[in-house]
């Protein structure tokens, strides 16, 4: 039997901050299981995006039929996305029937590798975290890596508040091929070639979608967190390296081959030192958590004092930039002058970004990011130097506010987008 096509010409609706807008597709022809599928997406999206829309209203925004809504509107309360809740009566006529996401009927998880461990995170529908499990990482290389993500997936399993949307998402480090899941190269941890997504659908049988780790955290930033409302954000994630994501209108810009936002190998000192790329004066090399682990070691071996000491001895003779910022925020002096050296370049750095992308707002996040305001604050004063005044303006730099969880609350959204998919395919 000959596939049926028709024609397909119908509003779509577009996050736009703080309001929401609709735009008409082009006229197509496509085939009618496809519109069909398109449609139910549009109606969901409808639903997430404004609370309490009726079926009516529905059919409005979007442009289809009442029939077509109604029909639509069935299959995604049988599939337990959509729930009915009281009637609003206004005027005359049958009052409407208010439609909302049936919020905890399906769960999703998403983990991240955080500093030293896997922090995962359970979300309902809307993307609030129901349940959070820190599983610590001992040694830094792939294998320990990878056992350490499938232990945390097992364990976060055991205890579910309610069925799961079967799939996992990751934030992993490094450059990674989203298609594929794989990790390409991870040069502050010296890794090549980790096939996360492949290693995880094997041990658990479950579909897997991995990203890095900081595009992760500005997906979640910009939906759930400071930039919540925000049309064009930047949020750099600093940790053992530096990554950005790209983000304008709710939507994650990729690039052509997943390498948007890698300002971590960003040339701010030419000549500088060796990043594990093999180029001299990147970003990474001069202001990651690990450069400011260089920095302060090398003055504490040359009799400096600090309390950076007393803080070491707490964590076992461990320093980390997280450590160094926290004692920075204590106002302690060597401190602040290693947070002040990677500020430096860090300004530099978004400077440029500044006068290249004109965002409304720029996010300070990941591991050492997150930790403290001196960091923040000499970032914005360094930026001012270099940035051209008027896109300056218009720009807002802040610390992220969700913590530990960005990463791994972005990785859930990866799975939350497909929800859809994933349970039509069960």
């Amino acid at each position: 039997m000959n596939p049926v096509f028709v024609k397909q010409s119908h509003k779509i609706k577009v996050a736009k901050g703080s309001g929401s807008c609709y735009r008409t597709s082009m006229t197509k022809w496509v085939k009618t299981d496809e519109l069909e599928r398109v449609n139910t997406r549009n109606v969901l999206k409808a639903i997430e995006l404004e609370k309490g829309l009726s079926r009516a209203q529905v059919a409005r925004r979007l442009g289809l039929s009442r029939t077509t809504i109604s029909t639509i509107v069935s299959k995604l309360i049988s599939l337990g996305f959509v729930t009915e809740g009281q009637s609003k009566a206004k005027g005359r006529g049958r009052p409407g029937i208010h439609l909302s996401l049936t919020r905890e009927r399906w769960h999703a998880i998403g983990a991240e590798f955080h500093s030293k461990k896997w922090v995962a995170v359970v979300t309902d529908l809307e993307g609030r975290i129901l349940k959070i499990l820190e599983n610590p990482v001992r040694k830094e290389d792939v294998d320990s890596f990878l056992l350490g993500l499938n232990e945390t997936i097992r364990k976060i399993l055991k205890d579910l508040p309610g069925p799961m949307l079967p799939a996992i998402g990751v934030g992993a480090p490094g450059l990674v091929d989203c298609d594929n899941g794989v990790i390409l190269r991870a040069d502050d941890f010296g890794w090549r070639q980790v096939e996360v997504r492949k290693y995880l659908e094997e041990e658990l049988r479950l579909k897997t979608f991995v990203l890095n780790r900081h595009r992760g955290g500005g997906l979640a930033e910009a939906r759930f967190g400071v930039g919540r409302k925000v049309h064009n954000l930047v949020y750099i994630g600093i940790g053992t390296g530096i990554s950005a994501a790209l983000i304008s209108d709710g939507i994650l810009i990729h690039g052509a081959n997943y390498s948007a936002g890698e300002i971590g190998h960003m040339i701010v000192e030419p000549g500088g030192d060796l990043c594990g790329c093999g180029k001299r004066g990147c970003l990474q090399a001069l202001a990651s958590g690990s450069a400011l682990v260089r920095m302060a070691k090398e003055a504490l071996q040359r009799g400096e004092a600090s309390s950076l000491r007393e803080s070491m001895e707490g964590e076992g003779g461990e320093l980390s930039g997280e450590q160094i910022c926290r004692e920075a925020a204590r106002g302690d002096s060597l401190s602040l002058q290693c947070v002040g050296q990677a500020a430096k370049y860090l300004g530099i750095a978004v400077a440029n970004i500044i006068n290249t992308f004109n965002p409304d707002m720029v996010i300070i996040g990941g591991p050492v990011g997150q930790t403290g305001d001196p960091l923040v604050h000499m970032i914005r004063e360094e930026a001012m130097r270099w940035a051209m005044e008027h896109p300056f303006s218009a720009t807002q730099i802040v610390r992220g506010v969700l913590g530990e969880t960005a990463g791994a609350l972005g990785a859930a959204c990866l799975v939350l987008d497909r929800k859809l998919e994933l349970v039509c395919a069960e």
